[in-house]
């Protein structure tokens, strides 16, 4: 039995976020597909960077303060007393202000291990996979969506368990 060794299997489609989309919406289609971030499309369609949890929340969220003695922090802390309107005002934010580049996309053939060490190299807990003509212009391709860490582990525990069933 041939056991497959690519990526093709655990890639989650995933929607893409546009110009005037809020930070509400990337959260709602974050939490459906259980992903970390989404790739951004321009007003002409074209997929130019992501948009991440991580960089919202870090960027957003907190006071550059609390980050920084987060070791010392307890939870009864008197500092949320605004949360909501914090959530609210963020809730509302355009996704536009939290672009990231650069971005990387890899096929969707693309064998497990080679996906591991693109995240290694990058220091990436995701991948975009996307299906591209041209190696040169990579804004004209074909998403597919996203592989995570998570998935790339679910997916060597189920190649050791047809390996080595026990």
């Amino acid at each position: 039995m041939e056991i497959n060794v690519d990526i093709s299997d655990i890639i989650v489609p995933t929607a893409t976020m546009k110009t005037g989309e809020t930070v509400q919406d990337m959260f709602k289609c974050c939490i459906k597909d259980n992903v970390p971030a989404l790739p951004y499309r321009d007003k002409d369609g074209l997929i130019q960077g992501f948009v991440s949890l991580k960089r919202v929340m870090g960027k957003d969220c907190l006071p550059n303060y609390l980050v920084e003695l987060a070791g010392i922090l307890h939870n009864d802390m008197n500092c949320t007393s605004q949360a909501m309107e914090k959530i609210h005002t963020l809730f509302g934010k355009p996704v536009d202000d939290y672009i990231e580049n650069p971005f990387h996309f890899i096929p969707s053939d693309t064998i497990l291990i080679r996906a591991v060490a693109l995240m290694e190299q990058h220091n990436a807990s995701f991948l975009f996979v996307a299906d591209c003509a041209d190696d040169i212009d990579k804004s004209h391709c074909d998403y597919k969506g996203i592989i995570t860490r998570l998935s790339v582990a679910k997916k060597m525990l189920q190649i050791e368990h047809l390996e080595n069933p026990s």
